[in-house]
């Protein structure tokens, strides 16, 4: 898994529909498990700040088994000229 952490949800958002816009299938990757659909409900409420940070910033990047050289190296040079 190759993945991205973005400076806040605004930089990840921003990334996100940059990808999107040139053909790359970037996604939002994580959702911490106390958020969770599943879990949501079982979590005592607490705060957990370093979970939820992960939430708003990871971006995960394609990876998959024909990924070639050249899809690899399109995929960088997009995402390092992202001004976000």
């Amino acid at each position: 898994m190759f993945y991205i952490r973005c400076k806040n949800v605004e930089q990840r958002n921003g990334l996100l529909k940059y990808l999107n816009s040139e053909g790359i299938n970037a996604v939002f990757h994580y959702i911490s498990l106390h958020s969770s659909p599943f879990y949501s409900q079982k979590h005592d409420g607490r705060k957990l700040l370093q979970t939820d940070a992960f939430t708003d910033t990871l971006i995960r990047l394609p990876l998959y088994y024909d990924l070639n050289e050249v899809d690899q190296e399109i995929v960088i040079s997009k995402t390092l000229e992202f001004k976000g």
